[in-house]
């Protein structure tokens, strides 16, 4: 059977023709390692996501323009900023598409140095400009473009140079904050920030807002390199998640006889997006969340299988149900394995304690106008059994046996890919104390 997935797989990407419909990506997270699988998701979201759009007769009929986030956008993508509304422009809803109105301005900007706006119409070699829409899929420039043109094809003469900055705010413990994002015209347009513990080279969560628009994201878009920006010095984060370092450095912590127990061909440690790049609908936006700020140790099939459905699952119920949510996803607790003598070792990535590779990682999902919220958690751990992740249950589950959740996919006794469980906001601090104590008076956020 696995067989035939993967035969069916290889033939998928290696064709641009897409068929009707994929293996469900849990499928394989044991069969391909963190490249591969992620190329896989993209796949299937491309097929997947036609089934999530809610095109309504408003966003087809009414005069302006449109553009699909699939088919109509140029690459490398430019930022674009909403004029009157000064936020990066976004779609209707959940349509996939972005609307705008007749004579509706957007900032179009390749921020970086030695970026340019390109267009086989331009007049003049400028890094940010303003397009007016006119109709359909046309915009005009003054002074930069030649004429009403397809906004399609303007692009940048190199991808926009995304950046992370400390910020003078603090966060839980007094851990700093950190912004990720695209300067233009002087402003900072902030698309995640992170709480982040410097001393122990610790994301403790980032968060993010998502709503309708989120429910369809450009697909297709290259994956960069991970970038370490100034907050790992003296560290080569990259190298720290390389194979040969989780072998030396576990081999270290339990003993080189047992390190072969724990890091094998389909079971090691990836770089585990919080902020998924497919949180985000734009090509630019989902290049900034390759810092790794926006990343902490997470089991491959972990990463493929239950927190893959999660993300998912709910990037899909919240445009359908229509919320307006600030999420906020980290980590918490340091994993153990076991050593040579049964007993039992807390893991870290880097020596000192530093880079700890977590035993928890959760959502909390918060709608404020509804005073509704709800933390979904995942022990990565694949090497616990069933009574032993039980055990690390820290509330009654809330999800389980609950219909008003039954968008969720995952497989919650699954240890191997992720043993899984959701609680109430008030459960959830009681526990951890990251997140601020929002208002969910009114409940669980289904």
């Amino acid at each position: 059977m696995f067989r035939l997935i993967l035969a069916i797989v290889s033939a998928t990407l290696a064709v641009n023709a897409i068929p009707a419909g994929l293996p469900d990506p849990a499928l394989l997270a044991f069969k391909l390692g963190e490249e591969e699988f992620e190329n896989y998701l993209d796949k299937w979201l491309e097929i997947e996501e036609r089934n999530w759009v809610n095109i309504t007769s408003t966003a087809t009929t009414r005069s302006g323009c449109t553009f699909q986030v699939n088919g109509d956008l140029g690459q490398p993508q430019p930022i674009y900023i909403h004029r009157s509304r000064n936020t990066f422009l976004a779609p209707t809803g959940n349509s996939g598409q972005i609307h705008l109105n007749a004579n509706e301005e957007v900032i179009v900007s390749c921020p970086g140095t030695n970026r340019l706006i390109v267009h086989p119409n331009i007049l003049s070699n400028v890094q940010t400009a303003s397009a007016r829409c006119v109709s359909n899929n046309l915009v005009s420039g003054a002074g930069w473009l030649n004429g009403n043109r397809a906004f399609g094809q303007l692009t940048c003469s190199n991808h926009p140079f995304y950046e992370a900055q400390q910020t003078n705010e603090r966060c839980f413990n007094n851990n700093i904050v950190i912004r990720s994002g695209f300067i233009v015209n002087n402003v900072f347009y902030t698309v995640y920030w992170s709480c982040y513990d410097q001393n122990r080279m610790e994301v403790l969560y980032v968060w993010y807002n998502q709503n309708p628009t989120n429910a369809v994201h450009q697909t297709g878009v290259d994956r960069p390199s991970w970038l370490a920006g100034s907050f790992f010095p003296g560290v080569d984060i990259n190298n720290i998640y390389t194979q040969n370092n989780q072998r030396n450095i576990i081999g270290r912590l339990v003993g080189t006889d047992m390190v072969n127990r724990y890091i094998t061909t389909t079971q090691f440690l990836a770089r585990g997006h919080l902020t998924a790049k497919s949180d985000h609908v734009f090509a630019s936006a989902q290049r900034s969340t390759f810092f790794f700020i926006n990343a902490a140790p997470q089991w491959q099939p972990f990463n493929a299988g239950n927190w893959n459905n999660l993300e998912q699952n709910l990037r899909r119920r919240i445009g359908v149900a229509g919320y307006n949510t600030v999420i906020y996803t980290g980590t918490f607790g340091v994993t153990q394995l076991r050593d040579s003598n049964g007993r039992f070792i807390n893991i870290f990535l880097e020596p000192n304690n530093r880079v700890p590779v977590p035993q928890y990682f959760y959502k909390v999902v918060y709608d404020a106008s509804r005073r509704r919220g709800t933390a979904f958690i995942s022990i990565n751990n694949p090497y616990y059994s069933l009574a032993e992740a039980r055990g690390l249950q820290f509330c009654t589950d809330r999800c389980r046996n609950n219909a008003a959740f039954n968008w969720i996919n995952w497989q919650p006794d699954r240890v191997d890919i992720g043993y899984s469980f959701c609680c109430t906001i008030a459960d959830f601090r009681n526990r951890v104390g990251h997140i601020p104590n929002f208002d969910a008076s009114n409940g669980l956020l289904s």
